[in-house]
């Protein structure tokens, strides 16, 4: 299926691209949201994390830190690279100490539910969040946009390495013997030909994914039409070691954590993040489905649609209780994996009987 391009869902004239700055917010909402910005930006996770990509790779911990798709076990980066190269932090530093929140901008919806919101509700703390995921997002964006990536790495083939054709295995996964376009990646957000910019939107989402513990999405359904619906709903996307690929509502004890860090006067309050998904997250959305179905995204053109060649993880024979916490919710899923796949295969049989 075709990727779902921004003129898809609306086009230069469409309202929800017009874009605003945070100077269009108002008092108290500017002051909120800049706060729990600054907030995040001063955690530890948010300066390693922009640290690696001033240096141009990231270390090699992070980039082992994977579900399914950690850098090579034989990549040179995991014996050149442990630890991110000297003057890195500083960029990373001075980036985010001369940054002006007026560079970021956002659809002037999302702006104007927020503005509209009253302070302390639940939708004001969903539209919080979503502001900034999205900042930290864009940040990683820019950073990559500026040319820093390059870094101390210019030059020594590291983000360029692929191993001898003897090393088969690797060989079958990357059978055209190109190099991803960048080791900063999120498994789940590399469709970087349909992001509006490419590459570095990819090198974003890796970045809020980091910090935060995963990509931040939302409940898009409508409230009217499905009695299921919940706009105020947060959802998290990881991808991490040991943590399930599956998209998970947030917990109330993990949103309540999220949101008293926000919005804490306290510099030493407890920092939750990366948020870590766990068992304790019982409602959870497969990603091979789209997201026009599902209603869980942030953007259409974040993740493309799922095609019949893509490998789908709930058609495995075995049960894991990281992903499916009950074999109830392992069967439904199976269910929902084998009708798309049938559903596909009789998709080519009428295109084969038509071309006959």
């Amino acid at each position: 299926m075709a990727p779902v391009l921004r003129s898809q869902v609306g086009g230069k004239d469409n309202p929800a691209f017009r874009k605003l700055t945070p100077a269009s917010l108002i008092h108290p909402h500017r002051e909120t949201f800049e706060h729990a910005l600054h907030r995040v930006l001063a955690t530890d996770a948010a300066e390693l994390t922009f640290a690696q990509i001033a240096d141009g790779l990231p270390i090699s911990a992070v980039a082992r830190d994977s579900y399914s798709q950690p850098l090579w076990h034989r990549h040179p980066l995991h014996e050149l690279h442990r630890e991110v190269c000297v003057g890195a932090v500083s960029k990373a530093k001075e980036f985010r100490e001369t940054l002006d929140l007026n560079i970021l901008e956002f659809n002037s919806p999302l702006v104007h539910g927020f503005t509209g919101a009253a302070p302390g509700s639940r939708v004001f703390q969903a539209l919080l969040v979503e502001m900034v995921a999205r900042s930290l997002r864009q940040l990683g964006t820019k950073l990559h946009q500026l040319g820093v990536d390059a870094g101390s790495h210019a030059n020594d083939g590291l983000a360029s390495w692929i191993p001898l054709e003897e090393d088969v295995v690797w060989w079958c996964e990357h059978p055209d013997g190109q190099p991803p376009p960048t080791l900063f990646r999120h498994e789940w957000y590399c469709d970087y030909d349909q992001y509006p910019n490419g590459i570095s939107d990819g090198v974003g989402f890796w970045a809020e994914a980091r910090i935060l513990g995963g990509v931040m999405l939302f409940d898009r359904r409508d409230p009217k039409q499905n009695p299921h619906a919940d706009p105020s709903a947060i959802y998290i996307h990881a991808d991490q070691a040991d943590v399930t690929y599956r998209i998970c509502k947030l917990t109330d004890v993990q949103r309540q954590a999220l949101l008293d860090f926000l919005t804490s006067k306290d510099v030493k309050s407890e920092i939750p993040l990366p948020i870590v998904p766990n068992f304790d997250n019982r409602v959870r959305v497969d990603p091979e489905e789209p997201l026009s179905e599902t209603g869980i995204y942030r953007d259409l053109w974040e993740r493309r649609t799922f095609g019949p060649k893509d490998y789908d993880y709930r058609l495995r024979d075995v049960n894991d209780s990281l992903n499916w916490v009950t074999d109830e919710d392992w069967y439904d899923a199976r269910k929902r994996a084998f009708r798309r796949k049938w559903a596909w295969q009789r998709e080519m049989d009428e295109q084969e009987s038509e071309s006959d």
